[in-house]
């Protein structure tokens, strides 16, 4: 049970760095685990010239990671060895490497701290707002991921009778979300109300155990339009599937998108997501 849990959550940690470089551009990611006694192990990269931060351990309070962690807030600097906001330990592990501008994020499930995730660049180039809410947006999504991993780990439990049991992997998982989607495709075709309540209903219970609070208030409609963009369906092929018009679901997805604070159709997925609106 805890190899497969360690398992799970570092391919959603691989998941996150692959679509964090790929989102920004930027050619250093890396992830750190928060151990025990409060210490940082960076665990996994993207990008790195040389081993010296191979599973570096990060002493509590110490440089970027050290300062995301006491203050549970995202931390960027542009010029590391002249940056006046963090302790310099690691000046050398990090000349060495040759990284200037340093951006890291913190990692939170069910108010724990998990890790923490980074960017980084080795030339001379600030690292701004943009990239710290992509990092941050990244973030909120693998929290999302780990907190299903421990949901799904323990309705395994709960359903073996408290004994280990199977636990779905990132394959299985992405089935489940796949089949959320097109439930909900069908709810939309269902003209019995009481009929199509109770696959509602179906359709809730299936993000249910990530226990995120909904604060955004998405309407079945809005719901409907989301799921056919994580089934990667076009606007004209959501629009043909729904039986509605695609100037209308390009009305739902804005809707969405201003709702959620998101800029793409994508970015809506994600944030619906974190929110446990859809799987």
């Amino acid at each position: 049970m805890e190899a497969q849990r360690i398992k799970d959550d570092d391919e959603a940690v691989r998941v996150a760095l692959t679509s964090l470089r790929n989102a920004t551009g930027i050619p250093v990611a890396m992830y750190a685990t928060l151990l025990p006694d409060n210490r940082l192990q960076i665990t996994q990269w993207l990008g790195l010239r040389t081993p010296a931060l191979h599973n570096l351990v990060i002493p509590p309070g110490v440089g970027v990671g050290g300062r995301v962690v006491a203050s549970r807030r995202p931390v960027g600097v542009s010029d590391y060895a002249r940056a006046t906001i963090i302790s310099h330990e690691n000046d050398k592990i990090i000349q060495d490497e040759g990284l200037y501008s340093l951006v890291a994020v913190p990692v939170i499930v069910r108010r724990e701290i998990r890790g923490c995730l980074y960017v980084g660049v080795h030339s001379p180039v600030r690292l701004g707002d943009k990239v710290i809410e992509e990092v941050t947006m990244t973030a909120r999504t693998l929290e999302q991921d780990l907190a299903i991993n421990s949901a799904m780990r323990t309705a395994a439990g709960v359903k073996s009778g408290g004994k280990a049991g199977r636990v779905m992997n990132g394959a299985e998982w992405e089935q489940i979300r796949s089949t959320h989607s097109k439930l909900r495709m069908l709810t939309n075709r269902i003209t019995d109300e009481a009929l199509r309540r109770e696959l509602e209903v179906l359709c809730d219970q299936m993000v249910s155990p990530v226990h995120v609070k909904q604060t955004t208030k998405l309407s079945a409609r809005e719901l409907d339009v989301l799921s056919c963009v994580a089934l990667g369906h076009t606007n004209v092929e959501a629009a043909e599937e729904m039986g509605i018009g695609a100037e209308t679901v390009k009305s739902y997805l804005r809707s969405v998108m201003r709702k959620l604070g998101a800029h793409t159709r994508y970015e809506a997925v994600n944030a619906a997501r974190r929110i446990g609106a859809l799987p």
